[in-house]
């Protein structure tokens, strides 16, 4: 097991109910970037039923059809919360009748003592809406009944979780002890991400994408050893190298590359070691990532002429690599025809080459 130059404070509360977490940083520059990393995962139902299979308590997943998950169009948080809040709905069935599951993650670095309460107006707005379309719904869900929605928290912060997770911690006990069973009641499900033991997530009931994502948001923000991290999830790694089609790779992987301080070489090294094939993936993720880093750069000058500038010079540095890791050292007229090419002509020779045999076979 690798030792992390700032590894986190493991704080584990076991993975049959509230489960784990880590220490993550946002950067100014780059506001909640792990958003897109998440949703881009978690939206796939069969990594969404692993992670919840890994965050809800046992009795649950035994009687939920985690198989049956579909995502659900829409969001219920409040537009003043999209910065904190990414939320997901997924349709399912319980004991065989219909039942929602709502993700919600949170995005501020602190707990929110507001949470238990946040929780039921979203739940309620689900409900809404489920009462709005039964009249048009063909799922079978009796107009008289409500369907039982499920919900679960995924935080990620500087400190662990201590706010409330019912509705129960938001009341004087003096009213608990009058009212009883009239107050409003709601518990719901904290995946809690301070601390997460590197083990534990090994152990843990996750695709390997799911894994490796949230190993990238416990440990990649900030990390000098990304290298490190990855060779503890190697098995993982590779299983997303093998099937990178559907493009898990090259999301999770860019998140990595973009909030972790770790010097490039390092994690190049570490995708050599793993092979052809991993080195390959590497370098096409990095070349996707060059594209975009060129286009942001010439964007920030303002000028036609910049933004062909600036994202020609990230592309064409990423090809002369990825060439000469597929076939060998460039020559000099070849080194110069990628120097003096046109962003057009950039993207041709991008388009080609994972297909092509050859040097000439790219830039011909």
């Amino acid at each position: 097991m690798s030792v992390y130059p700032q590894p986190p404070r493991v704080v584990r509360q076991g993975w049959g109910g509230q489960i784990y977490g880590a220490r993550m940083a946002n950067r100014s520059e780059h506001p909640n970037p792990h958003d897109a990393m998440f949703r881009a995962v978690v939206q796939e139902p069969v990594h969404a039923a692993s992670v919840l299979a890994a965050a809800l308590p046992e009795q649950v997943t035994g009687r939920l059809d985690l198989d049956a998950l579909r995502l659900e169009p829409g969001s219920f948080v409040d537009e003043d919360m999209r910065e904190r809040h990414t939320d997901l709905l997924f349709s399912t069935r319980l004991n065989g009748n219909p039942a929602l599951v709502y993700v919600l993650v949170e995005h501020q670095s602190s707990p929110d003592q507001w949470m238990a309460f946040r929780m039921l107006d979203y739940v309620t707005r689900i409900w809404r809406r489920h009462l709005d379309q039964r009249c048009n719904s063909s799922r079978g869900w009796s107009p008289a009944l409500l369907p039982p929605v499920v919900p679960v928290v995924i935080y990620r912060g500087t400190r662990r979780w201590n706010a409330p997770t019912s509705l129960d911690g938001l009341y004087e006990p003096v009213l608990e002890e009058v009212l009883g069973d009239l107050l409003p009641r709601l518990r719901y499900v904290l995946h809690d991400l301070t601390g997460v033991d590197v083990r534990d997530l090994l152990a843990a009931p996750l695709t390997p994408a799911a894994r490796v994502a949230f190993a990238m948001l416990c440990y990649a923000p900030r990390q000098q050893r990304l290298d490190r991290v990855l060779a503890d999830f190697t098995p993982d790694v590779l299983e997303l190298i093998r099937t990178r089609a559907d493009r898990m790779f090259a999301t999770i992987m860019g998140y990595a590359y973009q909030v972790s301080d770790t010097p490039p070489a390092l994690v190049r090294r570490f995708f050599e070691d793993l092979g052809s094939h991993a080195q390959e993936a590497y370098m096409s993720t990095t070349l996707e990532r060059g594209i975009a880093e060129g286009r942001a750069e010439g964007a920030a000058k303002g000028r036609a002429e910049g933004r062909a500038e600036g994202r020609a010079e990230g592309v064409a540095e990423t090809l002369a690599r990825l060439l000469v890791k597929r076939f060998g050292p460039l020559t000099p007229e070849q080194t110069t025809k990628i120097e003096s090419a046109t962003p057009d002509q950039l993207d041709t020779w991008v388009d080609r080459v994972f297909d092509a045999t050859s040097i000439e076979g790219v830039l011909n």
